[in-house]
C-alpha cells in the first residue's frame, strides 16, 4: 500500500493488509525473545492490539513493516522489563542461523555446542544488542534495523559486525581449548 492508499483505505483494510504481510515476522521476533511458547503468543497478541489501536496514527514516514517491527521490538522489551528476567535469544530447533554467525564452515556435528554458545553469549548482551541480533537473524535489512532502533545504518552494521566477531572469537576460544 502506498502512502496515499493509507489515507483513503479503511482502518480495517489497512490493519488486515498489515497483519497479513507482517504476521510471520511479528511472531518470529516474539519467539526470539520468549521462545516457542504461550508467552510469545501473548506478546504477539499485545502487538496486534497496539497495531490496531495505533494504525490510524501511522504517518508513513517509514515503511509500515518498519513501524510494525518497532512496535514488536518495543512490546517485547517492555514485557521483558515487566517480568524482570534475564533472557537469551531463542533459536528455532533445526535453525542454522546462529551456526552461520559462529562459523561460516558449519559443522553439523557441533550444532548443539554452537547453539549453546550462542544462547550463553546472547544472555550476556544488553537488551538493545539482543534486539540487533534478533533483527539480523530475521534478515531485516540494515536500513530498517536503523529505523527501528534509532541508529544510523552504518552504526547498526558496525554494532552487528562487532557482536558477530565477539561470538566468533568466543567460539574459537572454546573450540581451540577443546582441541588442545
Amino acid at each position: 500500500m502506498t502512502a496515499s492508499e493509507y489515507k483513503t483505505a479503511s482502518r480495517e483494510q489497512i490493519f488486515t493488509d498489515a497483519i497479513r504481510d507482517n504476521e510471520k515476522q511479528i511472531l518470529s521476533v516474539c519467539r526470539y525473545y520468549f521462545g516457542n511458547n504461550a508467552e510469545a503468543q501473548d506478546v504477539r497478541q499485545e502487538v496486534l492490539l497496539k497495531v490496531w489501536l495505533n494504525i490510524s496514527s501511522f504517518r508513513g514516514e517509514s515503511q509500515l513493516k518498519t513501524w510494525i517491527t518497532r512496535i514488536t521490538v518495543n512490546t517485547c522489551l517492555t514485557c521483558l522489563a515487566k517480568s524482570n528476567r534475564d533472557f537469551a535469544l531463542f533459536i528455532r530447533p533445526g535453525s542454522l542461523e546462529a551456526a552461520d554467525i559462529i562459523d561460516e564452515e558449519y559443522d553439523e556435528t557441533r550444532k548443539e555446542e554452537m547453539l549453546q554458545l550462542f544462547s550463553d553469549f546472547t544472555r550476556s548482551l544488553n537488551p538493545f544488542d539482543k534486539t540487533l541480533v534478533a533483527l539480523y537473524l530475521e534478515e531485516v535489512p540494515y536500513i530498517e534495523i536503523a529505523q527501528v532502533t534509532g541508529l544510523t545504518e552504518a552504526n547498526a552494521r558496525t554494532r552487528i559486525s562487532r557482536i558477530k566477531a565477539q561470538i566468533q572469537n568466543n567460539w574459537r576460544k572454546r573450540y581451540e581449548d577443546k582441541q588442545q
